[in-house]
């Protein structure tokens, strides 16, 4: 074992693959995250860099063992400012995923602290995605399709990218904080955004 935030220890990839949660978790990264999907609605990988950080060995894993959600939210907004000051804030391959052991109605819980944190995240040019079985939240390019069904719940902890204004659009601030990470580039990913949706209608 690893290093330990207030309620969380981390796994090393050979220790999370021995353990039923995480290799489960393990298991649907490499199979659906990293493979194509005749719902996606677009061509590629489910997730376009999980392939990637699975070989870079990129992803860090830790059991969260917070009993609340009041816990879990405290222990997350460590991981975020934890991420956020480290290198690993600058390596759109490197992602944390949080899978909490101990709580009760971990779904719940998950959804909860997700929303809750998502602004704090996205100031510090971060993503939170929160992850379970029954997560209705659909697709960019089908709402047919849901990518952020998981076997278990949990949560994860990424840098911003472009392609994330379709997760921040909408909102002014989210914005505010997208346009000062990517600045023309950004506004270049907006206008296609826009152009997309219109096109759409």
């Amino acid at each position: 074992m690893a290093t330990r935030l207030s309620e969380s220890t981390q796994l090393s990839l050979e220790e999370a693959s021995a353990d039923k949660h995480f290799a489960e978790v393990i298991d649907w990264i490499e199979h659906f995250l990293s493979a194509p999907n005749a719902l996606l609605g677009r061509v590629g990988d489910v997730c376009p860099f999980a392939r990637t950080a699975m070989l870079k060995r990129s992803i860090e894993f830790y059991r969260n063992h917070s009993e609340s959600v009041t816990g879990l939210a405290a222990d997350i907004q460590m991981h975020m400012e934890e991420f956020h000051q480290s290198s690993a804030a600058q390596n759109i391959y490197q992602c944390r995923i949080i899978v909490p052991v101990a709580i009760a109605q971990a779904a719940s819980a998950v959804e909860c602290v997700q929303k809750q944190l998502k602004p704090a995240f996205v100031e510090r040019h971060l993503m939170v995605g929160q992850f379970y079985k029954q997560c209705e939240e659909p697709g960019l390019w089908s709402t047919s399709f849901h990518p952020l069904q998981s076997p278990v719940p949990l949560i994860a902890i990424r840098r911003m990218v472009p392609t994330d204004v379709a997760f921040l659009h909408g909102n002014e601030s989210y914005m505010r904080a997208y346009l000062e990470e990517f600045g023309k580039r950004g506004q270049i990913a907006l206008r296609q955004y826009e152009t997309a949706q219109e096109a759409r209608k």
